[in-house]
């Protein structure tokens, strides 16, 4: 699946109720847990993550750190090969796992999905973790008059029902709660609201909330209320300011691509243009709950082609610092290579790693005055990069 969506609707806030079904009902997140959500695209916005850790705020409840795994695309096996970088090294304490979208349009056994998950749960719990399960979201035809496309949905739909018996059985015999986020979604669906956009597989907002609200009650906290108003923040670190060009074309008129040698040389001057983050308030004035504004709010450059134009752009910025520290250059979408005072620290090659920010937490060491960072952006028109002073900067949020 791609990680870009259709997420734009009016916010209807409802109250779910749980089914009461869950293997096990956690006593509640505590300050100290660390919750990684490893996921497809469906997590890889990180919209329901942030939910989470608004409602507990609000409700005055103990508010963990909720942090973004996904990446688009993903079935279970590819989430169990990237799970010791993506997931383990961040240690957490719950890893939520939400899969099946994927796999379902393959179609991947119910053997192979419960072997997938049999083997990521024998190394969550080997960490020293527990797991929360998340029951597959519901599809809707992307054209309801479309007979084929009904039959697809419904076909998918047999197949999640079948993960999300795997799902029970798994957490029955190891002791996970589950978000009944399945369940929720059917209930709504059956009361006629529209919970997934226009491609029949993304959660709109909407959707995102009951993902969010399956979450609270898995963890215990069926009272506590969703937000009433969205509020995303911009992300701990995200560097506000750059000095951008299109790259320089050879004399076949193709970019030429930043090489080491070429960052050594760079040197913006009047010719390069400044991008400022946030971007501005689009004149439609969304609201939080349109996914791209939620990005522009956390942080993310979502008009590259519009500033720059079509094509791979070259980026600087600047990092000041009193005194030697240790540091995390933080990569969302975008971004191909990252070289910090001139030494390569990043560059995004091999299996496809996500939209979310965070996605590479590169330590680094900044060295007092300035630091330079120098960056391609090449996937489209959208970038993400920040500089935190820890590893979790998901626990800023708060």
């Amino acid at each position: 699946m791609s990680p870009k969506a259709c997420w734009s609707i009016v916010m209807v806030m409802l109250a779910f109720s749980t089914c009461g079904c869950a293997a096990t009902r956690a006593a509640g997140p505590k300050e100290t847990d660390r919750i990684v959500c490893l996921g497809d695209s469906i997590t890889d916005g990180f919209t329901y993550g942030q939910i989470i850790m608004q409602a507990l705020k609000e409700a005055g409840r103990p508010v963990p750190a909720v942090i973004c795994a996904g990446a688009g695309g993903n079935t279970a096996a590819q989430m169990g090969a990237r799970l010791d970088k993506a997931v383990l090294a961040l240690k957490p304490t719950i890893v939520a796992y939400n899969a099946g979208a994927n796999d379902a349009g393959r179609p991947v056994t119910a053997a192979d999905f419960e072997n997938t998950l049999r083997s990521i749960s024998q190394r969550v719990k080997a960490q020293g973790a527990t797991m929360i399960l998340i029951t597959p979201c519901v599809m809707k035809p992307n054209n309801p008059n479309d007979e084929k496309a009904r039959a697809s949905v419904e076909a998918r739909e047999k197949v999640l029902a079948v993960y999300t018996d795997v799902m029970h059985k798994v957490a029955a015999e190891e002791g996970y709660a589950v978000a009944e986020n399945n369940a929720l979604m059917q209930k709504a669906r059956a009361e006629g609201k529209d919970l997934i956009c226009s491609d029949g597989v993304h959660p709109n907002y909407l959707g995102q909330s009951v993902i969010a609200r399956s979450m609270l009650d898995a963890m215990g906290c069926a009272d506590v209320p969703l937000p009433k108003e969205f509020k995303p923040k911009m992300f701990p670190g995200v560097i506000r300011e750059w000095k951008m060009r299109l790259a320089p074309l050879n004399d076949k008129k193709q970019p030429i691509p930043l090489t080491d040698e070429a960052v050594k040389a760079l040197g913006p001057d009047a010719a390069w243009k400044t991008y400022t983050l946030p971007d501005p308030v689009p004149d439609t004035k969304p609201t939080a709950e349109d996914w791209w504004e939620q990005e522009r709010l956390n942080g993310f450059g979502n008009m590259v082609e519009k500033v720059m134009g079509k094509g791979p752009v070259q980026a600087v910025a600047y990092v000041d610092a009193k005194e030697p520290k240790k540091a995390f250059v933080n990569t969302g979408t975008g971004i191909s290579k990252v070289w910090f005072n001139g030494v390569r620290i990043h560059e995004q090659g091999g299996a496809w790693t996500g939209f979310h920010a965070g996605k590479e937490r590169i330590a680094v060491e900044l060295r007092p005055g300035r630091n330079v960072i120098a960056a391609e952006i090449t996937a489209g028109n959208a970038f993400f990069l920040s500089v935190t002073d820890k590893l979790i900067w998901e626990e800023d949020l708060r």
